[in-house]
């Protein structure tokens, strides 16, 4: 009986006990109901028509009946640039991440002369923020007659994205098992063999890691586009769009029109965190 007395009592007031795991879970409950609070009342705003969004207040349900066509005039409005976007940007996603893992594997498994020296220089830009560079890079792609173009979107892309993902990788190679590799080589591997059926496989979990937030960083870019499609934004990104589309519609389509262009982000969300919360990043060193 003293025994379970004794349980009891841990279960109860130690940091695994009753009254603090209640405490953290009504913790953990209301932080998440405020943060999809704005969601949530998005949500009912998109299901509503407009004289229901006018007199009434906006947590309430859809009075008149629910507004399911605000979806079907929102996917009708985005379904062209949405697809484009989506294409543009897993495109640059693959591209990005292939070419920084190869440039990655040539720096951490290859001795060439310069090689620390050009990897500082390589990943230098790294101290300069983003900002401080558009203007730069706008400069460029004026000179090169690529703005108002697809390609002004997506070579600045393809090159602004290549160093903090070349950089990570490479830290991230350097836990590989180096046996690993010896044992490939003494197999006959080519260094193209070496990166497509050693260096890949292993990379695999951090690359998607990186890819989500490369995906999502372009995505969510809206300055960039709209500096290229400045004359016409309906040929740019999504985002620079979805503004100049909110013109001229109705309130329920505009909030459906919201969620909508999330989509894209609620899937990416959801794979980067199965790859965080099952550790998966890290499986390089599993072995």
């Amino acid at each position: 009986m003293a025994k379970y007395k004794t349980g009891l009592h841990i279960r109860i007031l130690g940091t695994d006990g009753v009254i603090v795991q209640t405490i953290i879970t009504i913790f953990l409950v209301l932080t998440l109901f405020l943060c999809m609070l704005p969601v949530f009342v998005t949500i009912i705003m998109s299901l509503k028509f407009t004289q229901d969004i006018n007199a009434y207040p906006i947590w309430t349900f859809p009075i008149s009946g629910w507004a399911f066509s605000n979806y079907a005039s929102a996917f009708r409005v985005l379904s062209s640039p949405l697809l484009w976007t989506l294409l543009m940007d897993l495109g640059v996603t693959v591209a990005v991440m292939l070419g920084s893992c190869y440039i990655a594997f040539l720096f951490q498994w290859y001795r060439f002369k310069g090689k620390k020296l050009l990897f500082a220089l390589f990943i230098l830009p790294m101290l300069v923020p983003n900002v401080v560079l558009l203007s730069p890079t706008y400069i460029v792609a004026y000179n090169l007659h690529i703005t108002g173009s697809y390609w002004g979107v997506i070579l600045p892309y393809l090159a602004g994205n290549q160093i903090a993902t070349v950089f990570m990788l490479r830290v991230f190679m350097q836990q590989h098992p180096v046996s690993l590799y010896e044992a490939a080589r003494l197999d006959g591997a080519n260094k193209f063999a070496l990166f497509i059926y050693v260096c890949l496989p292993l990379s695999f979990p951090i690359m998607m890691v990186q890819g989500i937030g490369i995906f999502a960083a372009i995505y969510n870019d809206y300055l960039w586009p709209q500096l290229i499609f400045s004359n016409d934004p309906a040929k740019g990104t999504i985002m620079p769009y979805l503004r100049q589309a909110l013109a001229g519609l109705s309130q329920g389509v505009q909030y459906a029109m919201y969620l909508v262009a999330g989509i894209p982000l609620i899937i990416s969300t959801a794979i980067s965190i199965k790859f965080f919360v099952s550790g998966d990043f890290a499986s390089g060193l599993k072995m």
